[in-house]
């Protein structure tokens, strides 16, 4: 078999697991939950496990209700596109395996979902964007949000701001991507995020290449290329494993707003080889974070990202809108407690004891990104927005930059 309609998802009663292209383990529905396990075959072969959260053993776990494990639902689309594809499949959104199983065929990472027994099979591309100028943003919009929504899993969208920003799975001249659009209730916000993104780049942060491309009638798009496909020797993608920090510590997507900086950033650092470089990573995603005012980083936009050889390091920063052009002023995560403009230098100093890293390192990190903003500040000017607006939000980026630059 090769094919499911999507129509028929909720019927399906068990489900294939594949780890990089290898059948590992199951999904099924009982009358106790759905169970997940691992084949003999696969146990034996020495095969890596399909999570961090899911250890190789021969007893199945058991969720209860609709509910897959935590992994599995951190896979699933969101905002939006999780609403879209619910009405597709017509089923409830506690039906997780029937979710899964429409776009578990191409999720995040090296995981793929499909209906036992079918043979697995590339996913056709929602939009090919070679020449941008020949696409239609508001009917690619209105496609992805109807009735046959595309069937790819891109979790990791906020859900403040950019949750209402439509993202969508895309192929470039680069490769896979992913295509964000305007929504109409937050202006501009596509425009936002490329502004951050070059901004984060230009202060040394390691994101994933970025375009800010138009259509023939001129709308925005920000294409941003995944950073969890990699291109082979032979010119072909290969997915490699990837997991927010939702997944890392065994959480359902719903904890993204409840986990602390703390948690998510030792949990993240915990299964990396080279911790005191991922904690540095880190460190420099959390500190602009609060230095952009961007309220919308929560635990799902905190990755770690596989190699090849199968060792984790921290992934690229992704999803960098600054939420203060929206009225939000408060972080999405505390850190020392704290979620407003009130974090300091010293709070960031102890995050930085709580990571195990040198105060020299922590503070030669944030003497990095204080010296860097003068790298971006000033063209703030230039994003489509009010110049009161704007204004406001050079404000608010200085006070917090001074914030971190006194020593008490």
């Amino acid at each position: 078999m090769t094919h499911t309609d999507i129509h028929d998802l909720p019927t399906v009663t068990q489900a294939d697991v594949y780890k990089d292209n290898r059948l590992a383990g199951y999904l099924e529905r009982t009358t106790d939950g759905i169970q997940f396990g691992y084949l003999r075959e696969y146990l034996e072969s020495g095969g890596p496990p399909v999570a961090t959260t899911l250890p190789l053993r021969d007893e199945p776990l058991v969720t209860l209700a609709g509910a897959v494990p935590p992994f599995f639902a951190g896979l699933l689309p969101e905002g939006r596109r999780l609403n879209a594809l619910r009405h597709a499949v017509k089923t409830s959104s506690d039906d997780e395996l029937s979710l899964l199983l429409a776009i578990g065929a191409d999720a995040i990472g090296d995981v793929s979902v499909i209906p036992k027994g079918h043979n697995p099979q590339p996913v056709p591309t929602f939009l090919e964007i070679d020449d941008p100028h020949q696409a239609d943003f508001t009917e690619v919009l209105a496609a992805s949000l109807g009735t046959s929504p595309d069937r790819v899993g891109i979790p990791g969208v906020q859900d403040k701001v950019s949750a209402r920003m439509i993202s969508m799975p895309v192929r470039g001249s680069t490769g896979p991507g992913i295509l964000k659009l305007n929504p109409p209730e937050f202006p501009s916000v596509v425009e936002n995020e490329a502004f951050f993104l070059e901004a984060a780049r230009r202060s040394g942060i390691d994101v994933a290449p970025s375009a800010l491309i138009h259509d023939g009638q001129g709308v925005p798009g920000l294409l941003v290329q995944r950073f969890d496909r990699v291109v082979t020797d032979t010119g072909e993608f290969r997915s490699l494993p990837a997991e927010d920090a939702c997944q890392v510590l065994g959480r359902y997507p719903a904890a993204k707003y409840s986990l602390t900086s703390e948690e998510i950033a030792a949990g993240l650092i915990s299964v990396t080889r080279a911790e005191a470089v991922a904690a540095m990573s880190l460190l420099r995603q959390f500190v602009f974070a609060y230095l952009t005012a961007n309220g919308d980083a929560h635990a799902k936009n905190f990755s770690i990202l596989g190699s090849v050889s199968g060792e984790w390091k921290i992934s690229p920063a992704y999803d960098l809108p600054t939420s203060y052009l929206y009225g939000d002023y408060t972080l999405a995560l505390s850190i020392g407690g704290r979620r407003r403009e009130d974090v300091t230098r010293a709070t960031f100093a102890d995050f930085g004891q709580h990571l195990k890293l040198k105060p020299r390192a922590t503070h030669r990190v944030l003497d990095e990104l204080i010296e860097r903003t003068d790298l971006w500040i000033n063209d703030l000017d230039t994003l489509p927005f009010a110049t009161q607006q704007v204004r406001k939000l050079k404000r608010a980026i200085q006070y917090r930059r001074k914030q971190l630059t006194a020593r008490h």
